[in-house]
């Protein structure tokens, strides 16, 4: 009996030491081929503006225009979210203009106008609504 044993899991040992082995070494070469990417990580701001590629752009101008790119996107980003917080605070007191009957209904019109949109475009779930005024 012991034999027959042996003869089923000698087999089965070897298979699983042998796809070890394999994964072993797929993940020994996905950790080289990822570290290559790694190296390759390009800034968001690392892009030719529209048409600019079909110049035929001399390498030296293309990299001044990506440190261009980079010096302005900081500063054109954080100016972005301080326009965003501007549009938000503008709606805020603008809301509290409303009396409670007219934000009711205001929200009653943008609840109607988003699930009409929501229909053609997802762009519904970006519109809040508003609160009642207390």
């Amino acid at each position: 009996m012991q034999r027959s044993v042996h003869r089923f899991i000698a087999p089965i040992l070897a298979v699983t030491i042998t796809a070890g082995a394999m994964t072993a070494l797929a993940q020994k070469s996905s950790s080289k081929s990822s570290s290559k990417t790694k190296e390759k990580v390009v800034s968001k701001y690392h892009r030719l503006p529209t048409y600019y590629g079909q110049l035929k752009l001399k390498e030296e101008q293309k990299q001044e225009i990506y440190n261009l790119k980079e010096k302005f996107g900081e500063q054109i980003d954080e100016l972005q979210e301080q326009l965003a917080e501007l549009k938000e605070q503008q709606a805020e007191e603008i809301k509290d203009v409303l009396t409670r009957t007219q934000v009711t209904a205001l929200n009653k019109l943008i609840a109607a106008g988003s699930s009409s949109k929501s229909n053609s475009t997802k762009k519904s779930s970006s519109r809040k609504k508003l609160s009642t005024k207390k």
